[in-house]
C-alpha cells in the first residue's frame, strides 16, 4: 500500500518561496510574514488561494448545501461537478464543521457513499495551510483508519477473580525506556498482573473501510512476561458488515469514572450518526443499538489509539500529535545529527510523497505526524 520514495537533491529556495511547481512533493516553507506552511502535492505554490476538486456525478434531485463558511459543490451539467475550496473558507472552518459537512454531503448523495472522510482529507490537501491550521483540521477526523493501532491494557486476576473489579488501570504513561510504558493499577487482592495487547487497523480488500486485527499480546505477572499467540480475551467482535470504527471515552460520573467504547458501522455516515446519537444520550443508545455495533471495554481496562509510522524501515507506534523530532528521539538519535541525511515522506490520497524543505533550517523537526509517514536517515 505504501510505495517507496526518493528525495532527489536539495530543494531550491526558489521553489520554497513559490516560484516553482513541484507536483510530486509536499513543500514545507515559511512565506513572508506568515506562519510555517505546508504546500501539498499538486498545488503550485504558497499563494494559491482557490482549488477545484472533481466530484463524481451527482443525482439531479440531490441538494448539495454549502458549508457554513463557503466551501461548496458547483454543479456543471456538461463538464461535471466540482468542489470549490478557497483559503478564506477553509481558514474559517473548524474541524467539526468540515467533517460534519462532508458527512452531510455523503448522506445527500453529493459524494459517493463512504467517501466523506477521504473527501475531507482531500479538501485539507487542496490549498496551502499553516501547520497549526492543518493539525487543527485533521484532529477533526476521529474515526480509526489504517494508520492507527490500538493498545489495550487490562488487569490479570487470580482464577475465579472478577476482571472488572479486581484491578483498575488508573493511568498509562511513557516509561523511562522509549520502548516501555508505565501502568498504574489500583490494587486488589485478586490482582496478580496485567496484559498488554496491540491491534492493527487494516484497510479492507473488498472495498472502502477497515478491519481490526490482533497483532501481539504480553502478560506480565510479577517479574515474568509471557507472549501468547493471541490476546486472552477476544475483543472487537463486530458484525460482518462493520467497516468503520471510532474510539470514544464515556465519562459516567467524574473524570476518574469512565469506560471506553469502540463503535462500528457499515458506512462512514452511519458511524458519525451513531456517535452523535451516543453523545446525546449514551444510556439510551446502548440500550437500543445493535450489540454487534459496539464494544464497551470492561471497567478498569485502558485503551489508547496510536499512529503508526516507519522509522528507518521499522514500523513504530507513536502517540497522536508527535512530531518528526519526537520520532527521531524515539530511535535514540539526536535530531541535529540526522538532519543532513533526513528524509520524510507523507501520505496524500493514499500514496507517499516526499517532504521538501529548506535544508538550512530545522523546521522539518516541528512537523506533526499524521500517521503513515516514512522517516529515514
Amino acid at each position: 500500500m505504501r510505495a517507496g520514495w526518493t528525495l532527489v537533491g536539495v530543494f531550491a529556495l526558489a521553489a520554497l518561496s513559490g516560484c516553482a511547481h513541484q507536483p510530486g512533493a509536499f513543500r514545507l516553507t515559511t512565506p513572508a510574514n506568515a506562519a510555517p506552511t505546508l504546500i501539498p502535492p499538486g498545488v503550485r505554490n504558497a499563494t494559491v488561494a482557490r482549488t477545484k476538486l472533481p466530484v463524481a456525478a451527482i443525482p439531479r434531485k440531490a441538494v448539495c448545501s454549502p458549508s457554513l463558511h463557503g466551501l461548496l459543490v458547483q454543479r456543471r451539467w456538461l463538464r461535471g461537478p466540482r468542489l470549490i475550496v478557497t483559503s478564506d473558507a477553509i481558514g474559517a472552518t473548524t474541524a467539526s464543521d468540515l467533517f460534519t459537512w462532508v458527512v452531510a454531503l455523503e448522506k445527500q448523495g453529493c459524494i459517493p457513499a463512504n467517501e466523506g472522510f477521504r473527501t475531507a482529507e482531500n479538501i485539507i490537501d487542496a490549498v496551502p495551510l499553516s501547520l497549526a491550521k492543518r493539525r487543527q483540521l485533521l484532529e477533526g477526523r476521529t474515526d480509526l483508519k489504517s494508520v492507527n493501532s490500538l493498545n489495550v491494557i487490562s488487569p490479570v486476576v487470580k482464577p475465579g477473580g472478577s476482571r472488572t473489579i479486581a484491578g483498575e488501570v488508573t493511568s498509562i504513561s511513557k516509561g523511562a525506556n522509549p520502548a516501555s510504558i508505565d501502568v498504574e493499577i489500583k490494587s486488589d487482592p485478586s490482582l496478580i498482573g496485567y496484559e498488554v495487547d496491540w491491534y492493527d487497523v487494516l484497510a479492507r480488500e473488498d472495498g472502502p473501510g477497515y478491519r481490526i486485527v490482533p497483532r501481539s499480546a504480553e502478560i506480565h505477572i510479577a517479574d515474568n512476561v509471557e507472549h501468547p499467540a493471541a490476546p486472552s480475551t477476544a475483543r472487537f467482535r463486530f458484525g460482518p458488515d462493520a467497516r468503520w470504527y471510532e474510539l470514544f471515552m464515556m465519562t459516567k460520573v467524574s473524570s476518574n469514572d469512565f469506560d471506553f467504547v469502540v463503535f462500528s458501522a457499515r458506512t462512514s455516515a452511519e458511524l458519525q450518526s451513531n456517535v452523535a446519537e451516543f453523545q446525546r444520550d449514551a444510556t439510551t443508545f446502548l440500550r437500543h443499538a445493535d450489540p454487534a455495533s459496539y464494544t464497551v471495554l470492561p471497567h478498569g481496562t485502558g485503551i489508547n489509539a496510536y499512529i503508526t509510522v516507519k522509522i528507518n524501515g521499522v514500523a513504530v507506534d507513536l502517540p497522536r500529535g508527535n512530531t518528526v523530532r519526537q520520532a527521531i528521539a524515539r530511535s535514540r538519535a539526536e535530531s541535529g545529527a540526522v538532519l543532513r541525511a533526513l528524509k520524510v515522506a507523507k501520505l496524500h490520497d493514499g500514496k507517499l510523497f516526499p517532504v521538501q524543505w529548506d535544508r538550512k533550517s530545522d523546521q522539518i523537526l516541528s512537523l506533526s505526524l499524521e500517521g503513515g509517514e516514512e522517516i529515514s536517515w
